[in-house]
């Protein structure tokens, strides 16, 4: 304690002015947008660069769950390119699609599921073509969506976040519904705004619909665990467990929408009529 006194007193100037250097910094950055979101991107490069050591560790004790998984994903991807194949013996015709998605592949450098509000941070950025409001989704089924970008990393908005919002629907009544994270368990969700003459059972699959432009639509979301029936003339609830499992997340996938700016454009043109 003595020498800490001794310390302070010696370089009190200098700790001083790092302090106010500090307090500086912040002020400039919240009362300006350029420089806040300058503030944030060299954030997001620092503590990026930080959590990729510690990942690069991590990474090498989990090899062979991450093989299992790109082995499974591979398989999948085969079956489907097989399916393309035959169809494509038949008859020599191209299916236009109404969105053209990119996919581009990235790894968790650092993820959150015990808070509130969790993030997730991966080693893509800008100059890989990342974006905001990109969706991001796993082998398994989609994770959340990038909330801010640096040169050579992105922040992603989890599931597990009170602000967490994804538009879904139920595959065996085409029901449209809504997801929030309110649970509180990385494993599971709520679906809210569920109809009363929708019959859900446990098991029931749910995937992303058809109004958003961030997802492509049919992809995996998760299972319903537990059908809550609130009241006989309110909306009903479902909860579900995710179909990825955030605790074990590493490799992801950051989806680009070719055509989003363009659709955009004139869903914003729609709703000023």
């Amino acid at each position: 304690m003595y020498n800490l006194r001794r310390f302070i007193l010696k370089h009190h100037f200098v700790i001083l002015f790092i302090i106010l250097e500090v307090i500086s910094v912040l002020l400039l950055a919240r009362s300006q947008r350029f420089h806040r979101n300058s503030l944030v991107s060299s954030t997001n490069e620092v503590i990026g660069t930080i959590y990729k050591w510690g990942s690069d560790v991590g990474g090498y004790f989990h090899l062979g769950k991450t093989n299992e998984q790109l082995a499974e994903e591979n398989a999948l991807l085969r079956k489907q390119l097989s399916v393309i194949i035959d169809t494509a013996a038949l008859a020599y015709t191209t299916v236009e699609r109404d969105t053209v998605y990119e996919y581009i592949p990235a790894r968790v450098v650092n993820n959150s599921i015990n808070q509130a509000n969790n993030f997730i941070l991966i080693n893509k950025g800008w100059v890989d073509g990342i974006e905001r409001d990109m969706g991001v989704v796993s082998p398994e089924g989609i994770v959340g969506v990038v909330t801010d970008v640096s040169k050579h990393y992105a922040s992603v908005l989890s599931l597990l976040h009170s602000k967490s919002f994804v538009g879904v629907r139920f595959k065996n009544s085409q029901q449209l519904a809504s997801l929030r994270w309110n649970t509180n368990n990385y494993r599971y969700g709520m679906v809210e705004d569920i109809p009363t003459h929708v019959e859900l059972h446990k098991g029931d699959t749910v995937l992303t619909s058809s109004y958003s432009f961030i997802f492509p639509e049919d992809m995996m979301v998760g299972t319903v665990e537990d059908p809550l029936a609130v009241s006989s003339d309110a909306l009903n609830k479902a909860k579900i467990r995710f179909a990825t499992d955030f605790a074990t997340l590493r490799h992801v996938y950051v989806i680009k929408n070719l055509y989003k700016a363009e659709l955009d454009s004139l869903r914003a043109n729609f709703n000023k009529q």
